[in-house]
Parts: structure tokens; C-alpha cells; sequence
């Protein structure tokens, strides 16, 4: 009988994994966060994402711009009138003009008469705005008025913002006339550093063809807007035109400076790195598509000035006020100026400068955040300021 030697295979004995080294792995791991940060740098630095990022104007966490009825965002029927402007370059400027608490209740409107004053008026939204409308010329003579240029993001319907209107038309007794930029809300067109401040100078214009005097006129700038009403106040103190003065609250000195101070999630520092690398700086200034610049506008500025920043502001660094008061201030600090300072323990500081027949003021609050209008404080130094009231 023949028998066949079967081989059974043996398998190989596996050779175990040689341990990594940690220091490779660190060093990959190193190399992919540094070309992952490039590519967010120059991600962000494309004209297109500049512009989404620096306005922000198509994000609108309300999702709703029904803006031919004021009412609908809390407003009362009749108060503010719906309107369109138009830019100097025939831009199409969606805007809101709000009457003072004290001007509105004088309305003929029937919901405001309780007696028989009002009987047989007509109803209808229509009829009211257009009603409403006719008495803007009256509301702009009598009483100052505010143009308001917003922040970025959402529209001059934000909740944040009517809830500011209301404040404002009541504590301090101002009509309000808030532009929604281009690109913006109902806005045409798209935003431009040329372009929102063509629109301001809209906004400007038509108080004054509409019967307000240029020095009833105060112009109030938040965050974004802040640049906005640097570059209308700069335009009209070249013009010689003596407006009321101008308020920034929560204003950063340029696009540039805060993109150097800028923190992601508030902790990781985005484009300070990019300081180390050798014309790096350069190359970001030159790539910036929206360099606005509120800091080298500061000596064409004639009019009086309030500087208004929360010290617990996590969008915009205060320093950037104090950098801007500064620049108002320091070239004649030491001749012609005299600055005073008023503490309030658990409120804030204020500083102010007399320089020549103008004031220069900074408030700094140690609470309000970066939506510093909201503070009743805030809102009484701007009536005191600028006389809107009579304390």
C-alpha cells in the first residue's frame, strides 16, 4: 500500500507592529493642522467669502422680511412708515422711518383716538401708511432725528434692532430713520465699502430734501455700522455740512486691526500667526477686498463724537475704542483739550475732551455686550450729549 506524505502548511508567524513614534506622529499630526490652516486662510481670503463673512447679510436667524409691516416685529400701526430710497447710483435702499413716541400719539389714526376725533378714518394698512407718510415732513421739523445704521447680519427688522427703536423713539423722543444696506433685507444690489456709504449719504439726503435741518440730523452707528458712519460723518465734515454729531457704539478702528485680534470660538487666534511670517502682513492688507477704516477717517471728523464699548464685548475687542478715542484726541491732548473723567462704580467710566467748540466723548460700560444700545445708560449719555432731552 502506498501512502502520500500530505504537507500541511504552517502558517507564518505574524511579525508585530513596530511601535509608532510618537514624534512622527506628532510631526504629521502638525503638518495637517498647519495645511489645514492655510487652506481656511485662503478660503477666507477669497473676494466672494470676504464679503459673506465682513456684511453677513443673507443670514437672517428670523427667517422672515415682511418689511411692509412694520407691525408684524412689534411695532405700533401707523409708526412707521415702509420706504424706498434710492442711492446716488440708482441702488434701491429698503428703509424704515419711525416717529417719536410724542409725535406719533399726535397722529390722526383712529386706533390712537378713544372719542369720536378719530370716527370714520379709514382702517386699512394701506390707508394708514400712506397716511402716516404725509406727516413726515411735520415729524422731521419738530423733532431731532436719528439715522441708524445697523451692524451685519439680518436687517433693520432684527428683534435686537426694532426693540432698539422703541427705546430710543421714547426715552429720548427722536424719530429714527433705519436703512437697510444694499444687499440687505429688500436692498438691491450688492455691498461695497463705496457702496454702503453712498447709501448713508441716501439716507442723509432725504431727511434733509424731507425737511429736517442738518444739525437735527444725529448720526448713530452699531458695530459694522460704526465704519458705515465714519465714512458719511468724514464725507459731510469735508462738505462743511454741521450735523448733529455722530455715535459709535461697539466700533472696531479698522478691518484690518481686528482681523489681527480676531480669536475663532474666542480662544484660537485666527490671522495673529500670520504676523510672524515675513510680508505675510502685507499680502492679508493687500487681499482685503472691504478695507474699511474708521481710524484714518478721524481727522476729516468735525462734528461732536461719543464712543460707546462694553468692556465684556466678545465680537469686538474695547481697545478698539480707546485706540479710536485716542486718535480723536491725542494731537491736541496736550494744548487745546482738557479730558475729564467720571467713574461709576459697577456701570463704567467716561472720559470726555473738550477740543476747540466740539466734544469728544468715550463711555465704557462694564456691561451690555456687544448689543450696547440696549443700556438705558448708554441711551441717557446720547439725549444728554446731543441734546435730546432736557435732563
Amino acid at each position: 500500500m502506498i501512502t502520500k506524505d500530505v504537507l500541511i502548511p504552517v502558517p507564518e508567524k505574524r511579525q508585530a507592529p513596530a511601535s509608532l513614534n510618537p514624534f512622527a506622529v506628532a510631526r504629521r499630526a502638525a503638518v495637517g493642522l498647519v495645511l489645514a490652516y492655510v487652506v481656511v486662510i485662503m478660503f477666507l481670503m477669497l473676494p466672494m467669502i470676504q464679503t459673506y463673512t465682513i456684511y453677513a447679510h443673507h443670514i437672517d436667524a428670523w427667517g422672515y422680511s415682511k418689511f411692509e409691516h412694520p407691525e408684524h416685529y412689534g411695532l405700533a400701526p401707523g409708526k412707521t412708515v415702509n420706504m424706498n430710497l434710492s442711492s446716488s447710483d440708482n441702488t434701491t435702499i429698503g428703509s424704515w422711518f419711525i416717529f417719536s413716541d410724542l409725535f406719533y400719539r399726535t397722529l390722526p389714526h383712529p386706533h390712537l383716538h378713544s372719542d369720536s376725533a378719530g370716527a370714520g378714518l379709514a382702517t386699512s394698512h394701506d390707508s394708514i401708511q400712506a397716511a402716516s407718510s404725509k406727516f413726515i415732513p411735520a415729524a422731521l421739523q419738530r423733532t431731532p432725528t436719528i439715522l441708524f445704521l445697523h451692524g451685519n447680519t439680518g436687517t433693520r427688522a432684527h428683534k435686537l434692532r426694532t426693540i432698539l427703536y422703541s427705546s430710543l423713539t421714547a426715552r429720548l423722543g427722536v424719530n429714527i430713520l433705519a436703512i437697510d444696506y444694499r444687499g440687505f433685507g429688500d436692498s438691491s444690489g450688492h455691498p461695497t465699502v463705496q457702496g454702503v456709504g453712498r447709501d448713508a449719504r441716501a439716507g442723509f439726503d432725504y431727511l434733509v430734501q424731507s425737511g429736517a435741518r442738518p444739525e437735527d440730523v444725529l448720526i448713530v452707528g452699531h458695530s459694522l455700522g460704526t465704519a458705515v458712519a465714519g465714512l458719511l460723518a468724514s464725507e459731510l465734515s469735508r462738505e462743511g455740512v454741521n450735523f448733529r454729531g455722530v455715535v459709535l457704539m461697539s466700533p472696531f478702528s479698522s478691518i484690518r486691526t481686528l482681523l489681527d485680534q480676531y480669536y475663532l470660538l474666542g480662544c484660537l487666534p485666527l490671522f495673529k500667526p500670520l504676523a510672524k511670517v515675513p510680508l505675510m502682513p502685507r499680502v492679508l492688507s493687500w487681499s482685503l477686498k472691504h478695507g474699511f477704516d474708521t481710524l484714518s477717517l478721524v481727522p476729516d471728523i468735525k462734528s461732536n463724537v461719543l464712543i460707546a464699548h462694553a468692556e465684556d464685548d466678545w465680537d469686538i475687542p474695547h481697545s478698539h475704542s480707546s485706540a479710536l478715542f485716542d486718535a480723536f484726541v491725542g494731537p491736541v491732548c496736550n494744548t487745546t483739550s482738557l479730558v475729564s473723567t467720571t467713574r461709576v462704580t459697577g456701570y463704567g467710566t467716561f472720559w470726555q475732551a473738550d477740543i476747540g467748540n466740539r466734544k469728544v466723548s468715550l463711555l465704557k460700560t462694564e456691561r451690555g455686550g456687544h448689543d450696547l444700545g440696549k443700556v438705558e445708560g448708554v441711551q441717557d449719555t446720547i439725549g444728554r450729549l446731543f441734546g435730546l432731552y432736557t435732563p
